[in-house]
């Protein structure tokens, strides 16, 4: 089993914990992001400091959970759930509850502040953590106090929500999701469940605040300004959808549908002038 030299917190991801944090103040404009960060960090270093330098990693495991699962007494609510709940990290944080993806992200960032080497997983209904060491991996189930699950419980999670399928099938499936799941795609998936939860309820005004939050984070990307540009329509803001529309344009002249654009565009920018 690896042993670390060195008891050293470091933090290989720091954006991950403070971008879904920062997401706070769109559900809530009470929260406080920075406090989120600050007391999860306070955790890793109080963690870090009991744990000898050259302890293994399954002792680094064994006492991570007891620390997240006992101490800090945090538990799943259900093993899904919808990623829009992961924009209530505080939340999460006061109830000692959530999401299997919101216990994830603070799981994850305690666990690599003592050493532990972890990779969000996503898999259907469910969202697990990875544990990287020497000779093995480990996948643990945060929403269910930290359970490891085998090769066969993950094929028969896989094969209870995605159907039958042949073996080699099934084991190509399995190895594409144990990648991992790159971290900046998270706040962004988030978001993209936070603005769907608001388009069907109505709430147009919110769902443009989170869709600005997306064409900040991805802003070379046409479809976010496009997706913008409809809530601007809708909201009745002609001259900021035509706007968006002429970036879009710009960004790729030539796509298929730039006729459709720019004649939106126009008519954008004609009901923009008559309100001169």
């Amino acid at each position: 089993m690896k042993r670390f030299d060195a008891i050293t917190p470091h933090d290989p991801a720091p954006a991950l914990l403070e971008s879904v944090a920062a997401l706070t103040r769109l559900v809530d404009r009470d929260s406080q992001p920075e406090e989120v960060v600050r007391t999860v960090r306070g955790w890793g270093q109080r963690l870090c400091g009991r744990i000898a330098p050259d302890a293994s990693v399954l002792n680094r495991l064994r006492m991570l959970n007891f620390f997240f699962f006992q101490e800090l007494g945090f538990h799943g609510e259900r093993s899904g759930g919808d990623w829009a709940d992961a924009g209530c990290l505080h939340r999460v944080i006061e109830r000692r509850a959530g999401i299997a993806l919101s216990l994830s992200i603070l799981y994850m960032e305690i666990g690599r502040a003592i050493g532990l080497k972890l990779v969000a997983l996503e898999f259907p209904d469910s969202f697990l953590v990875k544990l990287v060491c020497t000779g093995r991996v480990l996948v643990i189930d945060v929403s269910d106090r930290g359970a490891t699950l085998s090769v066969q419980q993950l094929q028969s999670r896989l094969a209870s929500t995605c159907g039958d399928a042949d073996a080699d099938e099934g084991c190509g499936a399995l190895q594409r999701l144990l990648r991992g799941v790159p971290e900046d795609d998270i706040p962004v998936r988030i978001l993209r469940a936070l603005r769907l939860r608001h388009q069907a309820a109505g709430r147009w005004a919110e769902a443009l605040a989170v869709q600005s939050q997306l064409v900040e984070l991805r802003p070379g990307e046409r479809e976010q300004l496009l997706d913008r540009a409809r809530l601007y329509e809708r909201l009745d803001c002609p001259r900021a959808a035509a706007l968006d529309l002429l970036a879009c344009l710009r960004l790729d002249p030539n796509t298929p549908d730039a006729g459709s654009i720019r004649q939106r565009w126009a008519r954008l920018q004609e009901q923009a002038s008559r309100l001169n």
